[in-house]
């Protein structure tokens, strides 16, 4: 969408000024709506309005025509089903429940004591690797060897920095130290230890994660694609508009030039006046007497069934935590400074991996 273009005054008030010409300037050669005036009073179709300085040149609704479908007989109908002689209930409006929020439990390390030694001891003892061997590991980033629960164990049960920082000062009595403290010696020699191994991990989950949002991505755009494609789709909007405009009548709803798409779930929330039927069945019962041609909508739409059950939410925040991570790396890789083991081999490697993986897959 397009922000509100310069210049555009504000809309007059519902029902406008006496005897005053409008003062909009409609963008796109689009032209004023017609004005219904109904014989009877009807309920309202409570949709989101769209304002024609809102719309991009390339929006469905600057070349709608729902004009195509005007009929007499079919205002009547509309009119007598949905007759508000006596003041109706307002519709209510669910409430969208949000999704739980799913929240990860993370176990901060903190000041080595007997817990912390100890479960150290056990990720140890699973492993049953030289310690000198795992350091290798790291620093060449050794894919053959790094396994994804390797490294979450790592990352889980070592000491924080100042621990090892204060356990290379006993070097010399590596002997007498204890396992736990005898790796944290060894480990201790690896700049920025928590860092490598943070990037290591998304580096090996990076793959799954995209395998895991593209059945998701490639559904949300193949429906988008088969929205905008569906010329019976788009017949139903046109009817859609025609028959809210004309219930719209004299509120500030009326003359809409389109609207939001989830408008449409509104349709089942419209009860007629004797309360035992809806604009949706309205809808549904014109398309199958006077347009069934709209009808075949159901068949254009393949993917929308798959992808209303991706939570677009929570893939844009899949995708910007892998962004996010792309960008720590990034700024990892400018901080650590030339390696002087030659050993470590880990900007050479992480500053491939990022280049080959900068690149994130996007829903349309």
């Amino acid at each position: 969408m397009m922000p509100p273009l310069c210049g555009v005054p504000p809309p007059p008030p519902p029902g406008g000024l006496l005897g005053s010409p409008t003062h909009h300037q409609l963008p796109f050669g689009l032209r004023p709506k017609k004005e219904f005036k109904p014989e009877t009073s009807m309920k309202r179709l409570n949709w989101s309005k769209i304002r024609p300085q809102e719309m991009s040149e390339s929006c469905f609704w600057i070349v709608a025509n729902e004009g195509r479908y005007e009929n007499p007989d079919l205002f009547a109908r509309l009119a007598n089903t949905f007759s508000s002689n006596r003041p109706g209930k307002k519709n209510e409006e669910g409430m969208e429940q949000k999704k739980p929020s799913i929240k990860k439990r993370i176990k901060e390390l903190k000041v080595l004591d007997p817990k912390i030694a100890q479960n150290l001891s056990i990720f140890l003892g699973s492993f049953r690797m030289p310690y000198e061997e795992i350091r290798r590991i790291i620093l060449e980033v050794d894919e053959e060897q790094l396994s994804e629960p390797m490294i979450q164990n790592l990352v889980k049960h070592l000491p924080e920095q100042e621990q090892l920082n204060a356990l290379a000062q006993y070097k010399s009595d590596y002997d007498s130290l204890s396992e736990p403290e005898q790796f944290g010696v060894v480990m201790s020699s690896v700049k920025r230890l928590k860092p490598r191994l943070n990037s290591m991990l998304f580096k090996l989950q990076f793959e799954e994660q995209v395998c895991n949002l593209r059945p998701d991505i490639l559904a949300v755009n193949s429906a988008c694609d088969e929205v905008r494609k569906s010329k019976s789709f788009s017949r139903l909007l046109e009817l859609v508009l025609l028959l809210g405009n004309y219930m719209n009548a004299g509120s500030r709803n009326a003359k809409s030039y389109g609207y939001d798409l989830s408008s449409l779930c509104k349709l089942k929330d419209t009860k007629s006046a004797d309360q035992k039927s809806t604009l949706l069945h309205f809808l549904a019962e014109v398309c199958e007497e006077r347009y069934p041609e709209v009808l075949h909508f159901v068949d254009d739409l393949q993917h929308v069934d798959r992808a209303s059950r991706v939570s677009a939410e929570n893939l844009e925040k899949s995708l910007r935590q892998m962004e996010r991570q792309l960008q720590q790396l990034d700024r990892d890789l400018q901080t650590f400074s030339s390696p002087q083991d030659q050993q470590d081999l880990f900007t050479i490697k992480m500053t491939i991996s990022l280049h080959t993986h900068s690149t994130l897959p996007h829903p349309i």
